[in-house]
């Protein structure tokens, strides 16, 4: 039986890298049939995941993350790999050239291309295990420092300096206490994380700007962050979401200490 399950677990990052490219794969077949089904341009101009299939995957990848996370350790690294890299090279293409109103083909490409870069070097951090556990600390770090950010229109700093440090410093931060203080760092800084990329999600679809933030705080040209009732209730939604998260995945992997 137990055998059975290692197998299970083993088994557990391959099925999810699968799921993740299915999913890259609907998205694209199901935003050609929907305006809202891909990146969209604010009315300030930025790029914002505001699309039906990027919320549905921000999601389910934000609760797996925050309830389950350290229970299934090789999962969680791929999803590490999968929200840093694709969210990175979504940006970049977004620096590169956004896409522009009405050009949902270009915006679906961009998502596509993020997700499946995204899934394969979540795969590849299988092999380097120890980089995809600082990759958790490194966004668990990141998202405390969005949530501090979030506090005030513009960032709780206004100085784009300062809110480089801030990032860079809870980013650190975060790699440091993941590698070294392992599983309750790991529990609570992806607990953290999966908070964050939840409410994302969720916001794609309540559309209170809380989805701005990331692209805002990381000086993405035109991205605005504006606080209102609805975004303040995604922050205090995030803050008990990881409490809670946090307690879930302390007593999954109480007995696995």
């Amino acid at each position: 039986m137990s055998a059975a399950r290692a197998d299970a677990r083993h088994g557990e990052p391959l099925r999810l890298l699968a799921l993740l490219l299915a999913t890259a794969s609907a998205a694209r077949a199901y935003g050609v049939a929907t305006s809202d089904g891909g990146l969209a341009l604010s009315s300030h101009g930025a790029l914002e995941a505001s699309g039906i299939v990027a919320g549905v995957v921000l999601i389910v990848v934000g609760l797996f993350m925050a309830f389950v996370g350290y229970r299934l350790l090789k999962a969680l690294v791929l999803l590490a790999g999968f929200c840093a890299v694709g969210g990175m090279v979504l940006y970049a293409e977004c620096l590169i050239r956004p896409p522009h109103e009405g050009e949902h083909a270009r915006s679906l490409w961009y998502l596509a291309i993020a997700a499946v870069v995204g899934a394969a070097a979540g795969g590849a951090l299988q092999l380097l295990f120890r980089a995809g556990i600082a990759l958790v600390g490194a966004l668990g770090g990141f998202a405390v420092a969005s949530w501090i950010l979030a506090m005030r229109s513009g960032g709780a700093i206004h100085s784009s300096a300062g809110r480089a440090l801030l990032i860079i410093a809870l980013i650190a931060a975060g790699i440091a206490a993941a590698l070294f203080l392992q599983r309750p760092a790991v529990i609570v800084l992806s607990s953290v994380w999966g908070s964050y990329a939840l409410f994302v999600g969720i916001d794609c679809f309540a559309r209170t700007g809380f989805r701005s933030t990331a692209l805002a705080f990381l000086g993405a040209p035109g991205a605005v962050y504006a606080t209102s009732p609805g975004a303040f209730a995604m922050i205090a939604g995030m803050a008990l979401t990881t409490l809670l998260g946090v307690f879930v995945q302390f007593r999954l992997t109480a007995k696995s200490k």
